[in-house]
């Protein structure tokens, strides 16, 4: 059974109530992407239990965060999350869905980040709320990049975590909606293992794409390369908690 809250060194999520709990996907994307320039706006799609979006508060001191939940629970607990921080004055959690929130919404943002549901097709729980969570039905891909196109500035920087089998339709709609790959990290979870997850961000403005890899686990369970610790070093009490 999952823990009812995960500590942070400068946080703590509780997560009772949220459909999702916190993950190492969620971990891995606020740690990587690219936080904005002074004064920005972030928006963060389908927050869960809010971890993303604190950990872009806790990066970068004058950055607001809108972030976006669907799920009544969890954007409840979300609040909470928010509250309980010391960002508090920078974090607004609004209960939406991305598609009506993106339709409605009357300025841009400089980074939009997002954790997608990913599961198509696939078999579902008898829990709404972790359905909402995990099944692109509620978030398609491609409703996700209207919804971009809608909130963007020619500046905005987009960020997502994929698992590898949605990556040739990510660069697809990239493409379709004349948008360019800045950068993209490739995630195993140890050596020899294949790749699981890609980290990818991408803008309106043309670049070269820079591209590497990162492997979680040494080759032991629960011991990790120093790659990843320093990625994560900002936000993990210590090896215990990874």
């Amino acid at each position: 059974m999952s823990n009812t809250w995960f500590r942070f060194k400068q946080f703590t999520i509780q997560q009772k109530h949220a459909a999702m709990k916190v993950g190492t996907d969620g971990v891995l994307l606020g740690a990587w992407a690219s936080v904005s320039g002074p004064c920005s706006r972030v928006l963060d799609v389908g927050t869960g239990t809010g971890l993303i979006a604190l950990m872009i508060a806790q990066r970068k001191k004058d950055v607001w965060v809108d972030a976006l939940e669907i799920d009544p629970s969890s954007a409840k607990q979300a609040k909470e999350n928010f509250q309980n921080s010391p960002w508090k004055d920078r974090l607004n959690c609004i209960y939406t869905s991305f598609q009506d929130y993106s339709s409605q919404c009357n300025f841009q943002y400089d980074q939009i980040i997002c954790n997608p549901p990913f599961f198509s097709g696939s078999s579902k729980t008898q829990s709404k709320e972790k359905n909402l969570a995990r099944h692109d039905d509620s978030l398609s891909l491609r409703d996700f990049f209207r919804g971009c196109v809608l909130l963007k500035k020619e500046s905005t920087i987009i960020s997502l975590i994929l698992p590898v089998h949605k990556e040739a339709q990510a660069f697809d709609l990239i493409s379709e909606h004349q948008m360019h790959c800045k950068r993209k990290t490739r995630v195993m979870p140890a050596p020899g293992k294949s790749t699981k997850r890609v980290l990818l961000e991408f803008s309106f403005i043309p670049g070269k794409c820079n591209e590497d890899d990162l492997t979680i686990e040494t080759g032991t369970r629960h011991m990790y390369t120093d790659k990843y610790k320093n990625l994560v070093d900002e936000f993990y009490l210590g090896e215990g908690d990874w």
